[in-house]
């Protein structure tokens, strides 16, 4: 997969952990380190070497289109997928299938990234399989799509249930997919990627490979992490 690649940021939920603040912006336009999230994401997939980036939004499009326009202020070309009703985080990105030219990085519009987009990228290169998906342990297993893995190779998604036994190897909200992967995905039914494309492709005999990291790739997608995230980059900027 070239670095003048596409990818496809999933930014159209009506972010209701995050109400109030959320009844007036929409969610990846909330503030972190005083910007809003979604600037941070768009600038790490142009350090990353994307030429063109979707965003499929839906509650309050107007306020993130007319923000950041044809992406010519970040040197990227933006294009708008804005879905009239609600498709699940999988359904939105099924709708650009005829405007892919090969391999489709996704990732969800409430993380904050710090990591190295090519050698995520190099190892997807180095398979065969449907999908490479980024997997990091996670310190809020009970509200994460978990993984189980052989290798690389992942044999198991799941939810943890409270008082049982589970592992904290989590799916981190970013994918590489390859075009096969976007065909199962229904036209018919809102779908989301960690809880029905992934789980019914494994169970089809597709081949999903995990790329494990522990760089920063940061869900903060409710009040509490945003404000720990503001705790940790106090500190680390501190002399």
């Amino acid at each position: 997969m070239s670095r003048d690649f596409q990818a496809a940021i999933v930014a159209g939920g009506r972010g209701v952990r995050m109400r109030p603040a959320t009844d007036v912006l929409p969610k990846p336009m909330l503030p972190v380190r005083g910007r809003p999230i979604l600037e941070h994401l768009v600038e790490w997939l142009k350090r990353s070497g994307a030429a063109e980036t979707f965003l499929c939004l839906g509650y309050r499009a107007q306020d993130i289109a007319s923000h950041f326009g044809d992406g010519s202020r970040w040197g990227m070309r933006l294009h708008y997928q804005v879905e009239t009703e609600p498709r699940g985080t999988a359904g939105c990105v099924r709708d650009l299938r005829d405007r892919l030219r090969g391999d489709l990085l996704v990732v969800y519009g409430d993380l904050y990234v710090e990591m190295d987009c090519g050698r995520l990228l190099d190892f997807h290169a180095g398979h065969a399989g449907a999908a490479t998906i980024v997997a990091r342990e996670t310190d809020h297993p009970l509200d994460s799509d978990l993984l189980r893995t052989e290798g690389d190779r992942i044999t198991a998604f799941y939810r943890a249930k409270a008082g049982q036994p589970h592992g904290t190897l989590g799916c981190a909200a970013m994918w590489v997919l390859r075009p096969r992967l976007l065909e199962r995905i229904p036209a018919d039914r809102p779908t989301d990627f960690g809880r029905d494309v992934f789980p019914e492709a494994a169970a089809a005999g597709e081949t999903l490979m995990a790329y494990r990291t522990s760089e920063a790739v940061l869900d903060v997608g409710t009040p509490e992490r945003i404000e720990a995230f503001e705790r940790r980059w106090a500190s680390r900027s501190r002399p």
